[in-house]
Parts: structure tokens; C-alpha cells; sequence
């Protein structure tokens, strides 16, 4: 899905760099998103590319979505989601439902962020992509040959980092592109007398 927030953009216009912002719904991730829009220059010929890796809503039901997630077994059936023994088989129309409820919340994200960059004059596409975060966004580094990447750190410790791993430790690792990880600075918590 590709959808342009600049009305004076043509397809004709050369962009003379391809800035990629990775955001996957976080606070961290729109912050990276603020920072790029506040402190990065943007040319006329400029383009930006909000990119989003959308997985799939059974990936988090069978505990490969992150933390607080539990593995179970998951089977699809045309039948309502029923509970055996610790595994379930989710309905086709359960499964739909999911699917909906994830592309409306992803829309809405999206969209938000789009307003962000009309508001700051910036000219953006949004790139909303089936797969692994990670493999999603080197994908379309290589494809846009993007002169930057942009991304959140979610700050995970170093044990969270083992067991979930860090999109923005792998993009590090396998992007051919400078990368700037951005991190939310922490709320100051206020001291009770």
C-alpha cells in the first residue's frame, strides 16, 4: 500500500534522497518519526518513506508477537474458537475479525503519522508491508536505495533484547544505509515529599 501526502509531488520528480522511517504503532517509533520531521532538512525533490511491517494477527495469538505472550496451539477451523486442552482453534470469521481490527488500528496509526509530515510540509508515502519488521524493512531499504534509515529504540535490556531481539540492533547490522536509532527520553518522575 503506497499512498502520497503531497499534492505538488509527481511521479516525474527525481527525489535526490530517500529518507526511510520505521514505525510499528509505539510511542517510540512516532517519536522517531518527530525527531526526523523536527531535525532532518527535507529538499523539494525530497522524499520521505513511512514504512510499517504488518504481521499477521495469529503471530501474536501463538506467542511469536512479543512479550506477555504465551505459546499455544492454534489451528484454523470454520467453527467458533474453542479451547481444547490449552490449544484453540480459531474460526475463520474470528480470524477475519482480527485481520480488520489489525488494518483499522494500523490505518489509524498511519494515517496520524501522514498528518504529522502534511503538517511540517514534508512529503511522505506510506509503505504497509506483510512480513517480519526486520526483514520488512531491509527489503524495502534495498528496494527504495534509501540514503537513510530512521528508527525507535523500544529500550530493552539487554536479557528482553536475547528473547525478543531488537529490530534496530538487526537494521544495524544488515542495512547498507546510515542509521540513526532514535530514543524516547524517559518521563522525569516526580518525587512525592
Amino acid at each position: 500500500m503506497e499512498t502520497s501526502c503531497a499534492a505538488d509531488h509527481s511521479p516525474n520528480d527525481a527525489a535526490e534522497r530517500t529518507t526511510v522511517v520505521a514505525l510499528d504503532q509505539s510511542e517510540e517509533s512516532f517519536h522517531a518519526l518527530q525527531w526526523a520531521l523536527d531535525t532532518l532538512r527535507f529538499g523539494v525533490s525530497d522524499r520521505l518513506v513511512l514504512v510499517h511491517a504488518r504481521t499477521s494477527p495469529l503471530s501474536h495469538a501463538t506467542g511469536f508477537g512479543g512479550a506477555g505472550t504465551e505459546r499455544r496451539f492454534f489451528s484454523i477451523n470454520p467453527v467458533p474458537a474453542m479451547d481444547y486442552d490449552n490449544g484453540y482453534i480459531l474460526g475463520t470469521e474470528a480470524v477475519i475479525s482480527m485481520e480488520r481490527s489489525q488494518e483499522r488500528e494500523i490505518n489509524a496509526f498511519m494515517d496520524k503519522a501522514m498528518e504529522l509530515c502534511r503538517e511540517k510540509k514534508v512529503k511522505a508515502v506510506k509503505h504497509v508491508v506483510y512480513g517480519d519488521a526486520r526483514d520488512v524493512i531491509c527489503e524495502e531499504i534495498q528496494k527504495l536505495n534509501a540514503n537513510m534509515l530512521v528508527i525507535g529504540s523500544h529500550g530493552y535490556g539487554a536479557v528482553k533484547r536475547t528473547f525478543l531481539g531488537s529490530v534496530s540492533d538487526y537494521c544495524a547490522h544488515h542495512v547498507k544505509c546510515p542509521l540513526i536509532i532514535v530514543k524516547k527520553p524517559h518521563e522525569k518522575s516526580h518525587l512525592k515529599n
